[in-house]
């Protein structure tokens, strides 16, 4: 579970989830900080590490994050239009 995020990376709330994280960016181990109290561990041996990894792939956007795992509600879709017309709108 992540804790939150210190500079653009997540804090996991277990060393293992840390882990595998550091493995999908490309580090090894974990560090750890304090937030609200609480251990979290974050990728990487130390901060610095990760503001390396950053500064390599220069955006955060590329950096895999794990996320919470969420149920999803199936959609449905319902015409409503009437007719039986399921035309394209052309």
């Amino acid at each position: 579970m992540i804790l939150t995020t210190i500079d653009g990376m997540p804090l996991y709330s277990t060393s293992p989830e840390a882990v595998a994280h550091a493995i999908r960016i490309g580090l090894q181990g974990y560090h750890t900080h304090t937030f609200r109290g609480r251990v979290g561990y974050m990728a990487g041996v130390n901060h610095q590490s990760i503001l390396q990894t950053r500064q390599r792939t220069n955006t955060t956007a590329t950096i895999p994050v794990a996320q919470p795992n969420v149920p999803r509600t199936p959609r449905t879709s319902s015409n409503t239009g009437g007719g039986g017309n399921s035309g394209s709108g052309y």
